[in-house]
């Protein structure tokens, strides 16, 4: 009975629309008043940037498990299975705790309703998992903001613990603005009076919008990390070493279990953030416990190596791709690479694929369709690739036709590796089809 009933939620969840009128931040206050305001009795850490948040919370996750904390974790999207958004102690929440947590908000939204109020899909989620962060009593919570920052559902949150801003780049242009600068602010407004903040600072324009908003918010402590703070001293292709230097860490050393050089900066933010909690007397950090913990996070869909020289990656706007980029070479070092690839329509998807096509890694391209409506067309994606490179090109209609392609041709190419990128949904679809033994 109860799997019947995961399964109708799951299906029900399914036909909510992504967006809804009002912003996601007027709706989710809604909610949460009608929830009895869970959030209130939690300690939050709030994450949100362009890239790299999904690693930071796993970063920051796992150092806060490793010191024996309780900690709830909120992500999006979802690779394979809708619960992997809400975690406690990273593990997925059970489907019977599901199923009490949705029938809880599935009640306060018909009560909105009555207030012309309409929850968008992100915004059930969302109130689901503070629901289940204080029935599982999580010492912490960490929540990765679904879209921009300042009307994101999860900036009805007031009380924060700590504020984190990950790297930024153009996205959602339509939504957040078209140059670096609108987008910054856009991010800068989960920065909260009274509340320490740390953000990845690298361009100018991003410095400014950031220094000025936490002035303005009457942010107590503003930490940018800078390209100068952290230097990796050994990458192997499997295992990244780096030190990190700032008003928190001495050239303290810290290694990584993967190839993903951009992890780096991730793992970078994540420790000043902790650095800052410890800092404001909210915890206290142990040197060994911390070094343990992000050597043994992994984030998956992040240059996960899913099978022997065959790797995923989330990458899905020009900074991720060229972040991937780099990251293909230094795990490749010379060696023969093959491409899979697609993307949604409303991504620099032109500028992602000349990138790409520039990078000199790349000997085979594979294009497939993911099963999103969002998807672009095979054939669109394929004349691109065709204007700006020479190199071999095979389309597919299902994306997992197209894997079992390019493992072939990985196994035919001799000490060949096989990456996979350009959607989280590209992702999410081969892992699927992995799990279920396609």
């Amino acid at each position: 009975m109860a799997e019947n009933r995961y399964c109708d939620i799951e299906a029900f969840l399914d036909t909510i629309p992504q967006y809804a009128g009002e912003s996601g931040v007027v709706r989710a206050g809604a909610l949460l008043e009608e929830l009895g305001h869970p959030e209130k009795t939690l300690k939050i850490i709030h994450v949100a940037g362009s890239n790299g948040k999904g690693s930071v919370c796993a970063y920051l996750n796992r150092i806060l498990i490793q010191h024996g904390f309780r900690t709830g974790l909120f992500t999006s999207p979802h690779l394979v299975d809708v619960r992997e958004r809400i975690r406690i102690d990273n593990e997925m929440v059970s489907k019977s705790d599901f199923v009490q947590a949705f029938d809880r908000v599935h009640s306060a939204a018909k009560r909105l309703q009555k207030k012309n109020i309409t929850l968008a899909y992100f915004d059930w989620l969302f109130g689901m998992a503070l629901l289940l962060f204080v029935q599982k009593q999580a010492d912490f919570v960490i929540l990765e903001t679904g879209l921009g920052g300042r009307l994101d559902a999860t900036n009805a949150v007031q009380n924060p613990v700590l504020s984190v801003i990950t790297t930024i780049s153009l996205e959602h242009t339509a939504v957040l603005g078209d140059t670096l600068s609108q987008i910054a602010k856009e991010k800068a407004g989960i920065l909260k009076k009274g509340v320490p903040a740390v953000y990845s600072a690298k361009e100018p324009e991003v410095i400014h919008v950031m220094e000025q908003t936490a002035e303005n918010a009457g942010v107590p402590v503003l930490e940018g990390v800078t390209p100068a703070d952290y230097q990796i001293t050994k990458n192997t292709g499997k295992c990244i070493d780096f030190s990190l230097h700032n008003g928190y860490y001495k050239n303290d050393c810290f290694s990584l279990a993967t190839g993903a050089v951009y992890q780096a900066e991730n793992c970078s933010l994540a420790l000043t953030g902790a650095a800052l909690l410890q800092k404001a007397g909210i915890l206290q950090l142990d040197e060994g416990k911390v070094r343990q913990a992000v050597f043994e996070t992994c984030w998956e869909g992040r240059m996960e190596e899913i099978e022997p020289d065959i790797y995923i990656d989330g990458a899905h706007n020009p900074e991720g791709i060229e972040a991937f980029i780099r990251s293909a070479r230094s795990i490749c070092r010379k060696r023969p690479a093959v491409l899979l690839f697609s993307v949604v329509k409303d991504k620099n998807f032109e500028q992602m694929i000349g990138m790409l096509a520039a990078s000199g890694v790349f000997t085979h391209y594979i294009i497939v369709q993911m099963q999103t409506k969002r998807h672009l067309a095979g054939e669109s994606i394929e004349e691109l690739f065709a204007k700006y490179t020479s190199a071999p090109l095979t389309e597919f209609d299902e994306s997992f036709d197209g894997y079992l392609y390019g493992k072939k041709l990985q196994e035919e190419i001799p000490d060949s590796v096989l990456f996979c990128t350009g959607s989280l949904y590209l992702a999410g679809e081969i892992k699927q089809k992995l799990q279920n033994g396609r």
